[in-house]
């Protein structure tokens, strides 16, 4: 299990690191890209969706200067709301995620609950 969960945390480094960083402007990537193999250990995604918000708020940095938020705000306001999110959206999830389409709709619902900010792309 600590052999996968290592795997896991080089892959999510390499993703954010090489993949992510290098598709800042498209607008098709979203969480469902990242992930290569299903199913998903709810607890791995929960990591990743947490990375994954943090990129979203540097990425639009742009769009949310103009809403009067820095990408510095937004990633603060992620982390005070992520437990809350977590709470009520994962409170009945299984505990892997067996399909793209259960990957799409969880991170759309954290998505809009930790960064419920308007025209924030990803």
């Amino acid at each position: 299990m600590l052999f996968y969960v290592v795997i896991f945390a080089v892959a999510a480094f390499s993703v954010n690191k090489y993949y992510l960083s290098g598709k800042i402007d498209s607008e098709a990537l979203t969480v469902a890209d990242v992930i290569v193999s299903y199913p998903v250990n709810i607890f791995d995604f929960k990591q990743t969706m947490a990375d994954y918000a943090h990129h979203l708020c540097y990425k639009n940095e742009d769009v949310l200067s103009y809403q009067d938020i820095s990408a510095r705000e937004c990633v603060n306001n992620h982390d005070d709301r992520k437990p809350d999110c977590e709470s009520r959206i994962f409170r009945l999830a299984p505990l892997n995620l067996k399909t793209k389409e259960e990957v799409i709709d969880y991170s759309k619902q954290y998505t809009q609950c930790t960064l419920p900010y308007k025209y924030i792309m990803g």
